[in-house]
């Protein structure tokens, strides 16, 4: 298996293990609870850190050989890589579209969405940007593998 391939299922597992800790602690302790509940913002607060630093370190463990300064790249990759993009790009813009109909059709009463929801926003969007690229590599490597 490739690096960038092993790259990508780490990336997908904590993707998954943080977008789902994220949506657990809100959906147990309600999202509104976020600003008076400091145990719940340290939870969401720890799956997102903690995941994009785990994601950081896979990309250094998983990018070069040990002790050695090339990256572990081939032409494959790199076409891989940049269709990547295109996954990634397509799944932030879905999930921000949900986001905004989803809120302004809860909200749409109130006038106002509450200031917790783009903070979450955020985090979710850096999320998908996981999962999406690992998703991305993934089926580049599954539509190589096809192609020969």
């Amino acid at each position: 298996m490739a690096p960038l391939q092993k790259r990508a299922w780490i990336g997908l597992g904590i993707g998954l293990i943080s977008g789902l800790g994220i949506l657990l602690v809100v959906l147990i302790k309600g999202a509104t609870n976020f600003n008076d509940d400091t145990a719940m913002r340290l939870m969401i607060d720890g799956f997102w850190v903690g995941g994009l630093a785990l994601y950081g370190l896979s990309i250094g463990v998983t990018r070069r050989k040990r002790g050695k300064k090339e990256i572990l790249r081939d032409e494959r990759d790199e076409a891989i890589m940049a269709r990547a993009g295109q996954v990634q790009i397509l799944a932030i813009i879905v999930s921000l579209v949900i986001w905004a109909i989803a809120l302004t059709e809860v909200y749409w009463d109130d006038g106002q969405i509450p200031i917790v929801f783009p903070y979450l926003m955020f985090i979710f969007t850096l999320v998908v940007n996981i999962i999406a690229q690992a998703l991305g590599i993934l089926l580049g490597y599954w539509r190589a593998s096809l192609d020969g």
